[in-house]
């Protein structure tokens, strides 16, 4: 039986450390996002790694809340969905919903959210949040 080369475990040691550093290099250059209620309608410019935050007010004690709508762009995968708590007890106290996408891949689109309650169609004229989204 031959013994191992030590060789050829610093070399196997040294790409690990190699794809360490670049993968936290990625890490440290991707930003995160956050866009609000006052953002409706604009455009943001994102890069792959990016995550992007949309923040949006709701009351959900009068069954409104805001969804993901089916045509919005498949560029962005939505990764989490949470809400806060009301700053001050009560009912009908607003929140925020709070969106968390990650891109998936490069190109335009358009994110779009409504603002609707589960239970009923939509209409015309619903409250609609949009977002042009840039991918690089």
């Amino acid at each position: 039986m031959q013994p191992v080369k030590p060789r050829r475990l610093q070399f196997s040691v040294g790409w690990s450390i190699l794809l360490a550093v670049a993968c936290c290099a990625q890490m440290a250059l991707a930003e995160k996002k956050v866009v609000t209620d006052q953002d409706k309608g604009g455009t943001i410019q994102m890069k792959l790694g990016d995550t992007l935050e949309v923040r949006l007010s709701a009351n959900p004690s009068t069954g409104y809340m805001w969804y993901l709508h089916p045509k919005s762009t498949a560029l962005l995968k939505l990764a989490k969905q949470t809400q806060t708590d009301p700053e001050e007890p009560g009912v009908g106290r607003p929140i925020l919903q709070v969106f968390t996408f990650e891109p998936r891949r490069v190109g335009d689109g358009i994110l779009l959210l409504r603002y609707v309650r589960s239970w009923e169609k939509p209409v015309l004229g619903e409250q609609q949040f949009t977002l042009n989204v840039a991918v690089e």
